[in-house]
């Protein structure tokens, strides 16, 4: 299935009218690259977000957290030379105002490179979906750049999600199959904009060379914008299915799920070309979901937090399970447009099974099982001390 011209022009730039104060815009690419000299294989991601663009258009502005220990003058000076403000929030919430780059690796040793600059340095394409900023470049099918990260800079910034490192990527890509957006009731909305893609090209992080391939890709992209996410926040997706009935690699299959949106996950799936999808603009509309994310001791000793999720309606149940270890996840704090903040815990480890039934009268039937590898998994709450 190609992408449609709907999702296609839904891919643009949102934030105009009130979401130019109040609003962010975020892109994402995930997908599997292969080192050149050892053969081993991780997850990359790729993400582009702009937020609140008409507060502080100019200059970037993040609100600071309070430290144990305060930040050397030589350091901070050496980070702000990048046109970047930083405000103490003592008494009041600073409300947030920049455009940022970030890339990384999932896995066991995973890492976030994170560059942020003023959102007058968007330069968005006036025609089709593509964006230059900070010396990376977005479009329909491509994808190039690069993200370096200093010690200094990392000790100065460390609070909002970065190591020092350098990543460089030239990548083209295709989605396979996407799927209609979701809008809530509160304005959020998201796009599986690639529930299934490929990509292709080189990756290259801390000196270390990546091979991406269509084949070995499985890639997902996805955009989410609006006046926040939702919270609690659940993501789970993964293109690497193998089914549990033969045995074999399932191509041309996927899913993602996120929520909850307006007290429900949104789920879609596609087994082999045939597409479900659950959600207020998707083919079913009337069904029920529940989730839980759970932490729960592994086989071998260590912790792993657990998704669940069901989604049912008077025809089809699907159920997925999702297993990630703790060990391998990451906490990211996400700013949102109010200035709040929501920690998301976030994987791309995740491994289980997803399964699709039928309900026949009184009976069900298994129609789809299949083993799960290389989801990437977030949960995500409000921030406690934000109350």
């Amino acid at each position: 299935m190609a992408v449609s011209k709907k999702a296609i022009k839904n891919n643009g730039y949102k934030l105009k009218g009130s979401l130019k104060k109040n609003g962010f815009d975020r892109w994402r690419y995930f997908f599997n690259g292969v080192n050149t000299a050892s053969g081993e294989e991780r997850l990359f991601f790729i993400e582009l977000m702009s937020e609140n663009p008409g507060v502080s258009y100019e200059r970037t502005l993040l609100p600071q957290k309070e430290k144990e220990e305060s930040i050397k003058a030589e350091d901070l000076q050496a980070a702000l030379s990048g046109n970047i403000e930083i405000k103490a929030s003592e008494q009041e919430k600073i409300i947030p105002s920049f455009a940022c780059v970030r890339a990384g690796v999932f896995g066991s040793r995973p890492k976030q490179l994170s560059r942020y600059f003023p959102n007058s340095e968007f330069d968005i394409q006036k025609r089709g979906f593509g964006i230059k900023a900070g010396g990376c470049a977005f479009s329909d099918n491509e994808l190039y750049g690069v993200v370096a990260v200093t010690e200094i800079e990392a000790r100065s910034f460390t609070e909002w999600g970065t190591a020092a490192g350098r990543m460089e990527w030239n990548l083209k890509y295709e989605r396979d199959f996407d799927a209609p957006e979701t809008s809530s009731k509160k304005g959020e909305r998201w796009l599986a904009g690639g529930l299934t893609a490929r990509f292709s090209g080189m990756v290259s992080l801390d000196g270390q060379e990546y091979a991406v391939s269509p084949d070995h890709s499985f890639g997902y992209v996805d955009k989410s914008w609006g006046s926040g996410l939702p919270i609690p926040f659940c993501h789970l997706s993964s293109s690497r299915l193998t089914s549990i009935f033969t045995g074999k690699v399932m191509k041309n299959s996927g899913f993602a799920l996120e929520g909850d949106y307006d007290g429900r996950l949104v789920a879609l799936a596609k087994f082999e070309g045939e597409s479900f999808g659950f959600g207020p603009q998707q083919k079913i509309k009337k069904y029920t979901s529940q989730w839980s994310c759970v932490r729960s001791p592994a086989n071998d000793g260590n912790e792993e937090l657990h998704w669940s999720a069901s989604v049912n309606c008077k025809k089809y149940i699907l159920d997925v399970d999702v297993f990630c270890l703790a060990r391998e996840m990451q906490v990211q704090d996400c700013l949102m447009p109010d200035g709040s903040l929501l920690k998301v815990l976030r994987g791309g480890s995740g491994s289980g099974e997803i399964r699709l039934y039928k309900q026949i009268k009184k009976s069900l039937e298994l129609i789809q099982h299949a083993k799960i590898l290389g989801a990437a998994c977030e949960y995500g709450e409000k921030d406690e001390e934000d109350d």
